[in-house]
């Protein structure tokens, strides 16, 4: 058993090897920044909710941050100009940590203050995600795409078993002993995803990679085919809305407090990690539609569930299964669209046009999961959002098995 275990490490070492060093070192990177990215947005969410006592505080944070998105990644393509991608990569990742830093430190806050945070929050995130997906979609040309998302996605969730349990029960262990009061203990975690997110600027500045002329930002010949990649983005990012909407509110509402929060994460991340991982290196452009098809049914099921045993185990089932649901369909919907970026663009100059496009239909399909928990939140009341967005947007989504059924199709036969 344990010859198997090394020889199947081994292996595995020898896949990573075989990526381009440059790729490598965008790996590093990203993966110092995953670490960053619990501490300054899942535990942002709970400190602005506890805050406020409320999750409109979350949602006027969480539409700052999308509103900014799209406007950091058409600033960086202005930049690109002047400035190099690894410098503006650096820049975005720093500028997140910052952002996130100040609303702990702020004594005093209003909306507004909470508002133009998150929008600097998101154009930060336009910096680094522009330029990180434009260096991932540069340095994987001719690889295996799959299997570069799923060791993304597999250490994304490994890192999650952990940061999260850490963060949240230092934060719950400060208000059950009072040895410390919570906004110190935020203000410790804020300080850690800062560095954090320096550290994953900064090591790819060692990097020999030149930079690009961007020529374009927007798409100038709309295809058929990229019409069908912008109805997907829409449908999936529905999920995304909500999550980023009620995600942490739900846990925290129903189930407990940050450390609870953060064990959950942990737990859910640990169960998928491994599944992840076999989908990256079993999964083909051509069969990426089946997964999206059974994530999209659990979503329904699990939506569902979470209707109908609105407490704390509904909502541990709906959690756990949005964990998988992402496993499914992520890593294995976003290669077939890599794969019709780089068919699509005219070169790597015309690429970051596609980089760009992608954003803003992420973001419109976002906003549409926003819009609708505030409606329901609105009309009615914040139990009822929690309690019937998530299904309403899951059986909306299952209109996203045709286009990504479509692209994989049109993406083998173009290959061929």
């Amino acid at each position: 058993m344990f010859h198997s275990i090394k020889r199947r490490i081994s292996i595995e070492l020898s896949h990573y090897r075989a990526l381009h060093k440059d790729t490598r070192h965008l790996l590093l990177s990203y993966f110092l920044y995953l670490m960053s990215y619990p501490l300054i947005a899942t535990f942002m969410d709970a400190y602005l909710w506890r805050t406020s006592g409320g999750i409109w505080w979350v949602i006027i944070y969480n539409l700052g941050y999308i509103t900014g998105l799209p406007i950091g990644f058409y600033l960086n393509g202005f930049l690109l100009r002047k400035i190099h991608v690894l410098r503006l990569y650096f820049i975005g990742a720093v500028l997140q940590g910052i952002t996130a830093l100040s609303v702990v430190f702020l004594a005093t806050k209003t909306v507004q203050d909470i508002g133009m945070f998150g929008l600097l929050y998101g154009v930060g995130g336009g910096l680094y995600w522009a330029n990180k997906n434009y260096l991932s979609l540069k340095l994987t040309r001719g690889t295996n795409k799959v299997y570069y998302n799923s060791i993304e996605s597999s250490v994304d969730l490994m890192i999650n078993i952990v940061v999260p349990v850490l963060a949240g029960w230092f934060i719950a262990f400060g208000d059950h002993t009072e040895w410390y009061a919570h906004e110190l203990s935020y203000k410790v975690v804020m300080v850690v995803g800062l560095i954090c997110t320096i550290l994953a600027g900064g090591v790819l500045q060692s990097s020999t990679m030149r930079n690009e002329t961007v020529y374009g930002l927007v798409v100038k010949h709309v295809t058929r085919r990229w019409w069908i990649v912008r109805l997907f983005h829409i449908l999936y990012n529905l999920q995304v809305g909500i999550a980023l909407a009620m995600g942490s509110v739900l846990i925290l509402t129903l189930i407990g407090g940050e450390g609870v929060l953060g064990t959950l994460q942990a737990v859910t991340a640990g169960l998928s990690a491994f599944m992840l991982y076999v989908i990256g290196r079993k999964t083909s452009l051509r069969h990426s539609w089946m997964f999206v098809a059974v994530g999209a049914v659990i979503f329904v099921l699990a939506s569902g569930f979470l209707a109908s045993w609105f407490t704390w185990f509904g909502a541990f089932v709906y959690t756990l299964a949005f964990t998988i649901v992402y496993v499914l369909q992520w890593p294995s919907s976003y290669s077939v669209v890599m794969e019709v970026m780089e068919q699509e663009a005219d070169g790597p100059a015309d690429q970051y046009a596609y980089v760009c496009d992608n954003e803003l239909f992420f973001n419109i399909g976002r906003l549409g999961g926003i819009l609708i928990v505030i409606g329901l939140l609105v009309a009615f009341s914040q139990n009822t959002a929690l309690r019937w967005a998530p299904l309403i947007i899951a059986c909306i989504q299952l209109f996203m098995i045709w286009p990504i059924k479509m692209l994989g199709e049109m993406v083998t036969e173009k290959k061929k």
